[in-house]
């Protein structure tokens, strides 16, 4: 024995599809032309707003549109397919890597040669130190009680009379005596 399927006391009606309401019947959630939204003023019938022409969207008619025929809808391209990040994240990372070994770059032969200034600072210290020192000791040979013990020392002796060398005549001139 099969067991056939129990049906309803009563037929039910198929639901009406949300896309096509019933005309002349509102939908549930819009309120009905004469009566107030929620929350406004009752107005005479002859002071209801008018919509301006620019305010309603505007359909594209064509002559030979056929009855039933949506206008609207139009064949569209397939989306392009999204594009990997992955080349876009390698060569922002090739040039921070880039602009990091510059950096490095640049900040040590900045350190190099630093070291080289700080050495021939040095140098040139030591340059004037050595100058110094023999800028003293020729000032102290060269003066005149120096001069003297030094000629005395290799066995020169005073002179008695002055005189000069003409080189033009090859003659000597003598002034005087001391």
């Amino acid at each position: 024995m099969s067991a056939a399927p129990a049906r309803h006391p009563r037929p039910i009606a198929p639901a009406p599809s949300p896309s096509k309401p019933r005309p002349n019947q509102p939908r549930a959630n819009q309120p009905r032309p004469n009566q107030p939204r929620p929350g406004q003023l009752r107005t005479a019938p002859s002071a209801r707003a008018v919509p301006s022409r620019g305010s309603q969207p505007k359909r594209r008619t064509q002559g030979n549109s056929q009855p039933g025929r949506r206008d609207h809808l139009r064949a569209v391209a397939a989306p392009e397919q999204a594009r990997s990040l992955v080349p876009f994240a390698w060569t922002c990372a090739l040039i921070v890597i880039g602009a990091l070994g510059a950096v490095l770059l640049v900040n040590t032969s900045m350190a190099s040669g630093a070291y080289e200034r700080r050495d021939l600072k040095i140098e040139i210290a030591n340059l004037h130190e050595q100058r110094s020192a023999l800028v003293t000791q020729l000032e102290q040979k060269s003066s005149p009680d120096q001069l003297g013990a030094d000629a005395q020392a290799l066995g020169m002796q005073p002179a008695q009379q002055f005189g000069f060398i003409s080189l033009g005549d090859t003659i000597v001139i003598e002034s005087g005596s001391k």
